[in-house]
Formats: structure tokens, sequence, C-alpha cells
């Protein structure tokens, strides 16, 4: 007999649950301007042009209650702000970046420190509920993800993005699907610095860089899509993590 599948919807929360498990994904507008004030006390530099705050999946184990949740926030914690954060990736106007975004927000008075403007974060997911992720040498069972499947659940949602002063993108995103034998789920880091380089951090998890000049004879439009340059991206750093519920 299969299994019952409970639709979850509202006015922003979308999900199902299935096999003892709770996913939802919740789609909500940017931040107000008293939430951005909070935010960047918080963290101590700029928050990204548009962040969605209150945007969120949550993984959660009805039995256990073990739950795993992708959110801004936390990953803007892991943004790197070290003294020479904002020297990690150098344009001409990168030496500048964190006084200049500080003299274009005057109404946050207190944000000094520097912060590595291109936003990366290597964030995994906020673990609650005794959630452990550990090393492992098992990868993705990619034959599984390709067995055709019905799809109970499909969701893609932006936590937060900035275009870099016009030198580029930053994005944080990610996608979920769940499927009668499982759910999968991907949360992507994308950045791209204007004849600079490229960056994907991919929670599976891998992460990728390379020079702006290997791909500066392809067509601009091509180097704006995520997926033509996650696919032109080769040899990956590969780590691997798993979790028992």
């Amino acid at each position: 007999m299969s299994a019952v599948v409970e639709k979850i919807e509202s006015e922003h929360i979308g999900g199902v649950r299935l096999n003892g498990w709770e996913i939802t994904s919740c789609h909500m507008p940017i931040l107000n301007n008293t939430s951005i004030e909070e935010y960047e006390k918080e963290l101590g530099f700029n928050v990204p042009e548009m962040i969605f705050g209150n945007n969120y999946l949550r993984i959660h184990h009805l039995t256990s209650g073990h739950t795993l949740e992708l959110q801004a926030l936390d990953a803007l914690k892991m943004v790197d702000t070290s003294p020479q954060s904002a020297k990690s990736v150098q344009v001409s106007i990168a030496q500048g970046w964190s006084e200049s975004s500080k003299r274009n927000r005057s109404d946050i008075t207190d944000v000094i420190k520097p912060f590595d403007w291109t936003l990366s974060t290597k964030y995994r997911g906020t673990s609650t509920g005794g959630l452990a992720f550990e090393p492992s040498k098992t990868g993705i069972d990619y034959a599984k993800l390709m067995v055709r499947e019905e799809i109970h659940f499909y969701d893609e949602n932006v936590l937060y993005e900035d275009d870099l002063g016009d030198n580029g993108i930053s994005q944080l995103s990610y996608k979920v699907r769940v499927m009668p034998s499982g759910f999968f789920v991907l949360q992507r880091f994308f950045m791209r610095v204007d004849g600079v380089i490229f960056r994907i951090y991919d929670t599976r998890f891998s992460t990728r860089e390379c020079a702006f000049e290997d791909h500066d004879d392809e067509d601009l439009s091509l180097l704006n899509n995520i997926s033509f340059v996650d696919g032109a991206m080769k040899d990956p750093k590969i780590e691997c993590e798993v979790a028992y519920v």
C-alpha cells in the first residue's frame, strides 16, 4: 500500500508530510527596513540588496524531532569578516567596498567591520533537535535520482541576492524535490565577479572556482546563466557528510 501523502498549502508555505517527514518551503517578500537594521546590527556588515530573511526550507523528522533548515541569517553569519576579507576578491572598487557601501546606507551607523563583499558563504544548513552530521566517503546515488518517480512536491527559492555594485552577482538559493522513495535538496551559492572569478558552492557539498578569463570568450548571456557556468566548471572539490535519524 502506498504511503499517505499530506499536502501542506497556505499563503506563503507549501510542502508535504510523507513517511514520517515534514518538508516545508516558505516564500515571503524581501525584508523591510526595520528588519534590515536588526540584521545588520547583528551581523556587523551590510546585508545583500535583496534579502529574503523570512524565507526558509525546513526538513523535519516527526518522530525524532531532528530538523535541518536553510535560511538567510545563519548563512550570512558565515561570511568572512576577518581583517583582510574585503580584499579576498579584487576588482577596481573592492578595496573601498565596505566603506562606500556603509556610506550608501546612512541609516546604519554602527556597522564597521570589514567583510567579504562577495557575500560568499559555505553554509550547510542549521541543524536542531540533535541532528548531527559526520564525514562520509559515500556520495550521492545519482542512479537513484535518475529513476522516474512521481514528484509529490517541488520548489525553488532565493534566500539572498546582490549585484555586487554592478560587478556581477552573488546569490544563495535552494531547490527541493520530494518523491515516494525520498527527497533531494540542493542549496547553491553562486558568485560571478565580472572579469575576475566564478564560484559555486553546492550543498551536497562541492566547491568550484574558475577564473573569468577561462570563459571570457563566451557570449555574455551565457555567463549570466548559472546552469551554463555550472556545466563549464570542472574538477570540483567534494566533501560528503551523513546524518542518521
